[in-house]
């Protein structure tokens, strides 16, 4: 087949773009009562709030542990009832939205998400993007070798809000080393 110059430059163009980006979570796996669902890998999975149908859907797919990255007033007990009812297990890792993530919280998830005996692992927030995009980044950086950019990339691509300098500075800013004083998984009851 013969390509005109323009066509063979674009072609070229499209492989080379293609391959120059980590692809983003692309995962068909759906999770009725969770928005903003989207699976990492095999073990890890992200998302918004889910409904109790959406508790039902993550122990349908074999999630094992459920981190929950909400502040503690809000319907924490709820939701770990919901959670055990399921089989599941149920980690608090209160999190703020709008500021720096503590370093230590930060390498709590990243140990759980880690821990072959906690997963597959469900990690969200209420809306499944700024402090789950935070922790997910880091996880990207730390696990999958990503740069601190493309994990970023990601994170605002699944809706991280622009107005949460706090945490895009922390992502930017991140360096492995940092979490290495701070990790030790958390206890899952």
């Amino acid at each position: 087949m013969k390509l005109f110059p323009c066509a063979r430059v674009a072609s070229i163009a499209t492989f080379v773009v293609s391959f120059s980006f980590p692809v983003f979570s692309a995962s068909s796996v759906e999770a009725p009562g969770v928005t903003n669902f989207h699976q990492i890998n095999d073990r890890v999975y992200r998302g918004a709030q889910p409904t109790a149908e959406g508790f039902a859907s993550l122990a349908k797919l074999g999630v094992k542990t459920i981190v929950d990255l909400r502040g503690k007033d809000e319907r924490r007990e709820v939701e770990r009832q919901i959670v055990e009812a399921d089989g599941m297990k149920y980690v608090n890792l209160p999190m703020k939205g709008m500021t720096t993530p503590a370093d230590e919280q930060v390498a709590k998830a990243l140990a759980l998400l880690e821990d072959s005996s906690a997963g597959p692992v469900f990690v969200h927030c209420q809306r499944g993007a700024d402090r789950t995009g935070a922790v997910m980044a880091i996880y990207r950086i730390e696990h999958d070798h990503w740069s601190n950019s493309d994990a970023l990339k990601e994170a605002k691509s699944f809706g991280m809000s622009p107005f949460q300098r706090a945490i895009e500075h922390y992502v930017l800013r991140f360096q492995p080393a940092q979490l290495s004083a701070w990790i030790v998984a958390p206890t899952i009851q």
